[in-house]
């Protein structure tokens, strides 16, 4: 579904692009005691619920396919933050993982609206 598409491959580009602001750990610049993991997966999991109430008529299947691609997605961040993803983020961190998250959402939404 997405994890296959031209789209997720630019998302992917777009965070090598941005893998600088990922490698200096500064918790003076941090407003939270959430890790980069842990912040990723909340605005995932919030942009999924959105998806999945804004896009009601998607089958059990589709969901489930939607959440097998959303756990593959969190795999390969989890893999290339490694060095970062148990440490606060930055506000800086903060802004490109909001930005990410809503990328990735729009990827969800318009291969979705091609399913139904």
């Amino acid at each position: 579904m997405i994890t296959n598409s031209d789209g997720y491959i630019q998302l992917i580009h777009f965070l090598a692009d941005n893998l600088a602001i990922f490698e200096h750990h500064n918790q003076q610049g941090s407003s939270t005691t959430d890790t980069i993991g842990d912040i990723f997966s909340e605005h995932i999991a919030t942009n999924t619920m959105a998806m999945c109430n804004q896009h009601q008529q998607l089958t059990e299947k589709h969901r489930f396919v939607i959440i097998r691609e959303i756990d593959a997605i969190v795999g390969d961040l989890e893999e290339v933050l490694s060095s970062a993803w148990d440490v606060p983020p930055t506000n800086e961190q903060m802004t490109f993982i909001e930005e990410f998250v809503g990328l990735m959402k729009n990827l969800f939404d318009s291969e979705i609206s091609k399913l139904v």
